[in-house]
């Protein structure tokens, strides 16, 4: 047994004398969790890349071209648009433009007959008294923009002014009430609630506050829709920051006015005119490129 014994002992000894390959195991690991690593981090940096391109380009200096999206406060609504411009020289550029307005007049206020009529005509909603019209316009125009004060504010502001004018379309669209008709030719009256635009047989029921429920929804009249055709003029001063950074920011203080070959009415107790003219301050945002 003594010799069995020690030969065991000798057996185990000898297999413990042999390395286990641990370090090669390490190795393996290592270099596969330093190969993520790497993808991980090219992947990291073409996002990042990416993101520095998106962010830089557009604000080269010497730009042949550029696209802005703007919108517009009028002093009688408001209005969005695009512009696209191209670049004469370093002082001067031409630009196309695009502009859609929503025109407001000053008397437009939007009001609710609560308690007025029964419940069973359903409930009211916000109407505008005497309106007969939505207005609305489709400008579209070229201008001209010339640097009058380059860097007027330590080198981080350019003023320009922009002059300009085009083909404008004024759109009447009707503006439809939700009303109570009266029939009074009956032995007893009969009423019920209809939908109804601004004309001349219905102008006393239409402007009379205890027979209106609300407005009907917008939609309403669409199809019914006039173009008017007409012409603009406009002039701004522009004010932007110099050098560009990022998105374009380019403020926009000036007047528009406009002629059309019809009037256009919008409130049945006002005086409709065939001009139409605002002063207005806009924004814009855009890119520029060679």
């Amino acid at each position: 047994m003594p010799a069995r014994l020690s030969l065991y002992y000798l057996s185990l000894l000898w297999l413990l004398s042999f390395p286990v390959p641990i370090s090669a195991q390490t190795n393996v690991w290592n270099e596969t969790t330093a190969n993520a690593k790497k993808k991980a981090k090219k992947k990291t940096d073409k996002v990042k890349e990416f993101k520095d391109h998106i962010k830089q380009w557009g604000t080269e200096q010497n730009f042949n071209k550029g696209l802005l999206l703007g919108g517009r406060l009028n002093s009688n609504g408001w209005s969005g648009g695009i512009y696209y411009l191209i670049k004469d020289n370093p002082g001067s550029h031409h630009i196309w433009q695009l502009h859609f307005s929503e025109i407001k007049q000053e008397k437009q206020v939007k009001q609710e007959n609560i308690g007025v009529l029964p419940a069973k005509y359903g409930a009211t909603s916000p109407y505008i008294f005497g309106k007969i019209n939505n207005l609305y316009t489709l400008q579209i125009g070229y201008s001209k923009e010339q640097l009058l004060l380059p860097g007027v504010v330590e080198g981080n502001l350019s003023v320009s002014f922009r002059y300009g004018g085009g083909f404008s379309l004024a759109l009447l669209k009707p503006y439809y009430l939700k009303v109570v008709k009266t029939d009074y030719s009956q032995p007893e009256p009969v009423s019920e609630l209809i939908e109804t635009k601004y004309t001349d047989s219905v102008a006393a029921m239409f402007l009379e506050r205890t027979r209106i429920l609300g407005s009907s929804k917008w939609s309403k009249g669409l199809g019914e829709t006039k173009l008017v055709p007409g012409v603009y003029l406009e002039a701004a001063f522009v004010i932007e920051p110099a050098p560009n950074k990022g998105l374009i920011q380019a403020i926009t203080l000036g007047v528009n006015a406009s002629v059309y070959t019809k009037s256009l009415p919008v409130m049945a107790e006002l005086k409709a005119y065939n001009w139409s003219a605002s002063l207005f301050a806009g924004l814009a945002l855009g890119k520029r490129w060679r």
